[in-house]
């Protein structure tokens, strides 16, 4: 499978996948399996000063932030690996771009549209809805209100890096935010780490959407088969199986006494 770090180094970009003890998710491809540039993320201090142009960061647990994990922790972890490269004087030249793939399971106060969904109709593309968070120096403050959905995290990479396409077609034609780094912007460092963060108060009522969802699409499209390196295509990703419980549920009334 094409993967960003494999695209960087076939066009002469450096790159280092900071993972895990399994090397996860890395090393599920056949190109990066076994690389040198494959380490574990304790790592991040030390390299700091000399980062390569393309750096994708794992954490374990409980630094993952998946349940039954602390949060917190997984807060402190990513706090730390930003003020690294922050005191290793790169905050001016690094865009950081932090995401999860889990969206903590409680209903979104947005309706997304259903526009693309897996062979078994696992919805994907806008929902459920991820936070992602770009900063760094010269990235323009701000909340993006465009829909995006995960496909435009590898775009915006690859524009950012200033790759060709990937020849994955869901990600080449994808919206890109890289329209979002300026290089007139100079925003200062992060805060250091420690320091005692207030979040403003919420707006009360919660504001409406802007620009409102993307109309839905008469039917929600099938995604399509997975792109190889070399053109051949595999069946669509179907790894999430729903199915219907092997015996009926019966519901019986309650009776008050």
């Amino acid at each position: 499978m094409p993967s960003r770090p494999g695209h960087a180094a076939d066009h002469g970009l450096t790159w280092t996948c900071y993972t895990g003890t399994s090397g996860y998710p890395v090393e599920f491809y056949t190109q990066l399996k076994g690389s040198p540039n494959i380490v574990r993320h304790d790592r991040i201090g030390a390299d700091a000063a000399n980062l390569p142009a393309l750096s994708m960061v794992w954490h374990d647990s409980p630094y993952d932030e998946h349940p039954v994990a602390d949060i917190t922790l997984g807060h402190n972890q990513i706090w730390t690996d930003v003020a690294a490269v922050a005191a290793a004087g790169h905050w001016d030249d690094t865009v950081f771009l932090l995401t999860w793939d889990d969206w903590g399971g409680y209903d979104d106060h947005v309706a997304t549209p259903n526009v693309e969904h897996t062979p078994d109709g696992v919805q994907l593309a806008y929902g459920p809805r991820v936070p992602l968070l770009i900063f760094g120096g010269p990235v323009t403050p701000g909340i993006v209100t465009r829909w995006n959905s995960h496909v435009s995290i590898p775009k915006t990479v690859l524009d950012l890096l200033g790759l060709p396409p990937l020849g994955v077609p869901r990600v080449d034609d994808a919206p890109s935010l890289a329209d979002l780094v300026d290089s007139s912007v100079s925003n200062p460092p992060s805060p250091a780490f420690g320091t005692t963060i207030t979040q403003p108060t919420p707006p009360t009522p919660t504001p409406a959407p802007a620009p409102p969802p993307p109309p839905p699409t008469p039917h929600s499209l099938a995604v399509g088969a997975i792109v190889l390196r070399d053109g051949i295509t595999l069946p669509p990703p179907d790894d999430q199986p729903i199915t219907a419980p092997k015996h009926p549920v019966r519901h019986r009334k309650a009776h008050l006494p």
